[in-house]
């Protein structure tokens, strides 16, 4: 049995009209709360037998950097644990996306002609999340964002939902591979 914790990263310094921002003071501070779970976490297994894993963009880096104190200084950046991508570069346009697709499902947003005309391969994405978590072969934490995790809660529970749940900032998520099969443990804390 494999266990994986996905961690939404820590509030970020700004919103979603910002392309890579660091953590704000209270992000900084969220992700300094994780330092006890992470403790925990070594404390059940030794060392070695844990991977720490983040998405590259600064807010998500920065929580595992807080998080893991000098516990452990590894920490692998895997781009395929980045953020949905956009079918704009202009953030503003992106904002407005973000905002009309969020509550759609996946086969909604694939009929979207936005979304269909920027040629972005979301089907691909979300591929190469599962495919990573599959692969994952010791306890995991992994420092990632809020539509990934709902990917990956999305496949489990087998549901076309973008959207499954609103994990907060800092949440914890906690699944468990098993014989090449997922299952959902618990997931992490809500927004209000």
């Amino acid at each position: 049995m494999v266990k994986i914790y996905l961690v939404r990263h820590g509030e970020a310094a700004e919103g979603w009209t910002s392309q890579d921002p660091p953590l704000s003071e209270l992000g900084k501070s969220q992700a300094k709360s994780l330092v006890a779970f992470v403790s925990s976490i070594i404390d059940e297994n030794p060392i070695n037998n844990i991977d720490f894993i983040s998405s590259p963009l600064n807010r998500c880096k920065e929580t595992a950097s807080f998080a893991l104190e000098k516990m452990y200084s590894e920490i692998v950046i895997n781009d395929n644990f980045r953020e949905l991508p956009s079918p704009t570069l202009d953030l503003k346009k992106r904002v407005n996306w973000l905002r009309r697709i969020l509550p759609l499902t996946w086969s909604e947003l694939l009929k979207d002609r936005e979304t269909s005309d920027s040629g972005v391969n979301f089907i691909q994405w979300k591929k190469n999340i599962m495919k990573n978590i599959y692969s994952l072969n010791k306890d995991t934490i992994i420092f990632t964002h809020f539509v990934v995790i709902n990917s990956i809660i999305g496949e489990i529970l087998k549901s076309d939902k973008i959207v499954n749940f609103q994990p907060s900032n800092c949440s914890i998520t906690e699944i468990k591979k098993i014989n090449d099969r997922l299952k959902l443990v618990k997931l992490g804390k809500s927004l209000e």
